[in-house]
């Protein structure tokens, strides 16, 4: 698996996709860097195989991967997504595309309806984007039946289906990643949450480790699926 900038090792990693906020995000324990650990680590590119792709199509082979990739949500200002990671991989007749965003004990944002009301705001852009992506997951104008939705697990798929979309390809996987670190660590928060989402779709899934729900489908015709990975820290 190739990583763009030809990065190798946690030291380029740093220097070359880094996250915003060195200070505070890049130290031990928390998402950045452990995900970075994890994914150099020589079994990620196996393990993404046989628990996503080998489940989706047979012969999937990673081209490339993109850490910190900025996927445009819409036309409006400051929609845009930063994914953790993009993989990009390919077989003979398809492509498919996994964007992932990594956890340790981090939150997923607000709910939605919290979202919702910054959007009151002069000049916000909030209840527009909110519409754009509930049209184009579920083709319903209800807002309020997904109220309880974290907003980054929203965006995060959305900017997973636009990534898609971008390099016109059919199908996507939007890849929640959590990273145990100790056993204080809030594993259930974070599944509690994306069950949250799963349950939106009418589907009888419950959230584990390796879990693969769908193939669900846009209103562009894109297939999508939601996967959940849970894997231990890499330690020193």
């Amino acid at each position: 698996m190739i990583i763009s900038g030809e990065i190798k090792n946690i030291y380029e990693w740093y220097a070359k996709a880094g996250p915003k906020n060195r200070e505070t995000q890049w130290i031990k324990n928390h998402s950045a860097l452990e995900f970075a650990k994890l994914v150099l680590d020589n079994s990620f590119e196996n393990d993404i195989k046989e628990n996503i792709l080998n489940k989706i199509s047979n012969n999937q082979n990673i081209v490339f991967a993109i850490p910190e990739q900025i996927t445009r949500l819409d036309e409006y200002n400051g929609g845009q997504r930063n994914h953790d990671l993009i993989l990009y991989a390919e077989n003979e007749t398809e492509k498919i595309a996994i964007c992932f965003e990594a956890k340790v004990n981090e939150d997923f944002d607000v709910i939605l309806s919290k979202k919702w009301k910054e959007g009151y705001k002069k000049n916000s852009n909030i209840h527009n984007r909110i519409r754009n992506i509930i049209d184009s997951i579920w083709q319903k104008s209800q807002i309020e039946n997904y109220n309880d939705l974290r907003y980054q697990l929203l965006t995060g798929l959305f900017g997973t289906i636009k990534f898609a979309e971008k390099l016109n390809i059919k199908k996507c996987v939007f890849c929640i990643y959590q990273i145990q670190v100790d056993e204080k660590t809030k594993i259930k928060k974070t599944e509690n949450e994306i069950q949250k989402l799963l349950d939106c779709f009418n589907i009888s899934d419950k959230v584990q480790d390796n879990s693969l729900s769908g193939p669900f489908k846009t209103k562009n015709n894109i297939e999508f699926y939601i996967s959940y990975l849970k894997r231990e820290k890499i330690t020193e």
